[in-house]
């Protein structure tokens, strides 16, 4: 009997995944056009330069845009974003479309390894990690791109050939620069310093700017504007003992794909490491499920998706949260977040609610809410009840 009632639980989280497909295909879609437009005006109009570096080598950042989709959306949007920026600027070029392809190859060069280690683990360790070796890979093929590619060809388009005279611009600059020692100045004092100093521009601003636009970056097409108390209703339940609490959290859990940040809100008792442990059952997590009330954070990797486990009773504030490191966690990509007792103001992700209130000694019922709808449900309109 149990089976048969909760049989269309499967079909229902089916279904709301597919409703909510187009509207994220959408905002994904959004999300991307705006940071490519962005990223294409930093890169026409926001430029300088500095008296200490060669004249024609511009200060620019217009990875910006790209690091934050590459941050939010993963390393192939980012890299995207690189390639529409330049070749939106095509048309404009005065280089022969060499400068716009050097720059696709510079910013894939600092983007891809940088979202490629964020997105190993989402954290601040691991984001500065990321931006650090993004740096070293940009520069790194700055210098090759250099050497070889842009100022044999610029040498050839704006002096005609005429190497010395592209020695005497840096005459000024460099006091023993001479033809027989160019590249030994304009690469290791010109190129190196200069775009590390403009990758830390760029890696500062990211992390300046990367919380503050999570909202946006995460946007999934609902609104940004929503009530504390609104939300989509999945459904309501009504289980009768461990085990029927077991097997809705395991047809629940069938709906997951990873990013999802589960709110367990309920009294003391209720059944959240209840209902946790048949999550983690369905996902194929081996460990045993432990209540993390003393560890803030139990984290379980041996199922289908990691299993973020979290408990912020003990937590006095949301400062040492961050303090702590945990809300790093919160979100990934590749795993399911539980959070008991929820105390971070701001969550970025696919966010269901799943409200438990005792009925009786072992009957619970059970409300599942998307969004971010942090006021219980304490009348629902029906109740699907699984009995045995």
């Amino acid at each position: 009997m149990a089976d048969q009632s909760v049989s269309k639980d499967k079909k229902r989280f089916k279904s709301l995944d597919k409703k909510t497909f187009g509207k994220h295909s959408a905002a994904y879609l959004a999300k991307m056009a705006m940071l490519t437009a962005i990223a294409f005006l930093l890169y026409l109009y926001v430029k300088f330069n500095l008296p200490f570096f060669p004249a024609f080598l511009d200060i620019q950042i217009s990875e910006l845009p790209a690091l934050l989709a590459g941050f939010s959306m993963g390393p192939i949007s980012g890299c995207l974003v690189v390639i529409f920026k330049c070749l939106l600027k095509f048309p404009l070029s005065s280089t022969a479309y060499v400068g716009e392809a050097t720059d696709i190859l510079l910013g894939i060069a600092f983007v891809l390894p940088a979202s490629l280690i964020y997105k190993y683990k989402k954290d601040v360790k691991h984001a500065l990690l990321g931006l650090i070796v993004g740096t070293l890979c940009l520069t790194g093929v700055a210098i090759i791109v250099n050497r070889f590619i842009s100022i044999p060809f610029y040498v050839k388009l704006y002096f005609g050939g005429n190497f010395d005279a592209i020695v005497g611009m840096l005459s000024s600059l460099y006091k023993n620069i001479n033809r027989d020692n160019f590249y030994f100045y304009y690469l290791l004092a010109g190129v190196l310093p200069f775009n590390i100093f403009r990758c830390i521009i760029v890696a500062g601003l990211t992390f300046a700017l990367y919380k503050r636009l999570s909202k946006i970056l995460h946007w999934n097409g609902e609104s940004l504007r929503k009530k504390a108390d609104e939300g989509f209703v999945y459904d309501r339940y009504v289980t009768h003992s461990t085990i029927e609490t077991d097997e809705l959290a395991e047809k629940f859990a069938e709906s997951l794909k990873g990013g999802e940040i589960i709110l367990l809100n309920g009294d003391l008792g209720a059944g959240k490491t209840t209902f946790t442990k048949g999550l983690a059952k369905a996902l194929g997590v081996a460990e045993e499920v432990t209540s993390p009330t003393f560890t803030i954070m139990n984290v379980y990797s041996s199922g289908r998706l990691k299993l973020n486990h979290l408990d912020m009773y003990r937590v006095e504030s949301e400062e040492e949260l961050y303090e702590l490191g945990v809300s790093e966690s919160v979100g990934e990509e590749n795993a399911v977040t539980v959070i008991e007792w929820n105390k971070l103001s701001s969550l970025d992700g696919r966010i269901i609610s799943v409200d438990i209130k005792p009925l009786g000694e072992t009957d619970r019922e059970f409300v599942f809410v998307s969004d971010e709808a942090d006021k219980p449900i304490e009348e629902p309109q029906e109740s699907v009840k699984v009995t045995e």
